[in-house]
């Protein structure tokens, strides 16, 4: 466990939980704007969505395959792949007003977590 390693795993949990927090706010400013602002920030949504969920999958396949560094498979890759497990229920096509609560619902979940393995991380290292 070297101090390259523990640099990688901290700086990738505060970028993929930053970005949830970036789709939380997203959805919130959704939950809160009228039917016309709910158009053009659906599209805005899935597309961030879309583009976070090849991140955080392209990732844990990296980890998987080519990462030999015990420190990233003990604390990232558990994280990213429960949070990609909470992420994976929700398809593009829920996200509108109708069924936006179970989508927040689920993100939040994903962003506790990863919060929590931070949290975690930086007490034990």
């Amino acid at each position: 466990m070297n101090d390259y390693d523990m640099e990688k795993v901290r700086a990738s949990l505060h970028y993929f939980r930053h970005e949830l927090k970036v789709l939380l706010d997203l959805l919130e400013s959704y939950e809160m704007s009228d039917y016309e602002q709910k158009t053009q920030l659906q599209q805005n949504l899935i597309i961030q969505f879309k583009r976070y969920k090849e991140k955080l999958k392209r990732e844990i396949k990296i980890l998987i395959e080519y990462d030999s560094s015990l420190l990233s498979s003990d604390y990232l890759l558990p994280c990213l792949a429960v949070a990609f497990t909470y992420l994976q229920d929700i398809g593009v096509n829920r996200i509108n007003p109708n069924s936006i609560q179970r989508v927040v619902q689920q993100i939040k979940k994903a962003y506790f977590y990863m919060e929590r393995c931070d949290h975690d991380f930086e007490t034990n290292k």
